[in-house]
């Protein structure tokens, strides 16, 4: 055999190997109708949906933590849940996030109300080094309040400091928490805003998805910003904790896996009442030698 004959052997198997899918590694895109559970199968069709529209696409963070939280609730029996954006600045993610809002209420069948956290006059003051003055100045990314007001059909808007605003929320007893995006960029905004996750069991469901913006880049890290706030509460909270979504790049659309999944986290309350029941209607229950896979009603 000639020595180009095995170069564009070894070639050929090399771009086989490099192009090859593990068949259930590999998400739908088909515009059918899937039937709805708490399962990647169905998160990835409902994405694809849902990133056709150009509001929702905006925001690919809020579009997989919605679905997510949403789902969960639903399986778990609950009619109505709460969705919360902190930090609203211009307001385009709040826009973005009572659209992913609506279309998810729709398609899954449970009842969405959101919340949007703001001071209403930018930044506040960044107070020591905790809250990377280097990045951030008092005033920035103020809000334009009634421009934000006229552009809102669903939301509702808290504005004032998070100490505060906070604690009120939770005193008017508000549907359980499913999703909190948090944008906010500072230490002692994020240390105030995590207050929401000391609610009761009622509060928040067992295992609710959040969004960090400012825990991932070239300028954060663990030891200020949002990244020593999630610290400081997971070494406070004994049956609480933020945990990052491991390897959820590739549990994404692969058209849709950018620097956003390294934004989610989710919030484990381990001594919730329904922390153990079944997060699915269909579990997998046997694999068998064939690696066929079935499940069965949970």
């Amino acid at each position: 055999m000639s020595a180009k004959r095995i170069v564009r052997g070894i070639i050929g198997g090399l771009r086989s190997w490099l192009t090859e899918e593990l068949p259930q590694a590999r998400p739908s895109t088909s515009n059918s109708e899937i039937p709805f559970d708490n399962s990647y199968t169905w998160l990835w069709g409902t994405m694809d949906r849902l990133m056709k529209d150009p509001l929702c696409c905006k925001r690919p963070a809020y579009i997989w933590g919605i679905m997510q939280g949403a789902a969960l609730s639903k399986v778990l029996g609950l009619e109505r849940i709460s969705i919360l954006e902190i930090g609203v600045a211009g307001g385009a993610g709040l826009v973005s996030m009572e659209r992913t809002a609506e279309l998810c209420s729709d398609i899954v069948g449970i009842s969405i109300d959101v919340y949007g956290f703001d001071t209403g006059v930018g930044l506040p003051k960044p107070q020591d080094y905790r809250d990377n003055p280097f990045k951030w100045r008092e005033g920035y990314y103020p809000c334009d309040k009634d421009e934000l007001l006229r552009r809102l059909k669903r939301a509702s808007l808290r504005f004032g400091l998070l100490s505060s605003t906070v604690p009120e929320f939770l005193t008017g007893s508000p549907a359980p928490m499913a999703f909190v995006a948090v944008d906010l960029g500072m230490y002692t905004s994020t240390r105030d805003a995590l207050r929401l996750f000391d609610g009761q069991h009622k509060h928040v469901i067992p295992r609710m998805p959040c969004s960090f913006r400012c825990a991932v880049g070239k300028d954060f890290s663990e030891f200020s910003g949002e990244g020593l706030a999630i610290t400081e509460f997971n070494e406070s909270h004994a049956m609480r904790k933020i945990s990052a979504i491991k390897g959820l790049a590739h549990y994404v659309p692969a058209h849709y896996r950018w620097w956003w999944t390294d934004q989610m986290y989710t919030l484990h309350v381990f001594d919730h009442p329904l922390y153990n029941e079944p997060d699915a209607y269909q579990l997998s229950a046997v694999i068998d030698i064939n690696d066929n896979e079935v499940f069965q009603r949970s």
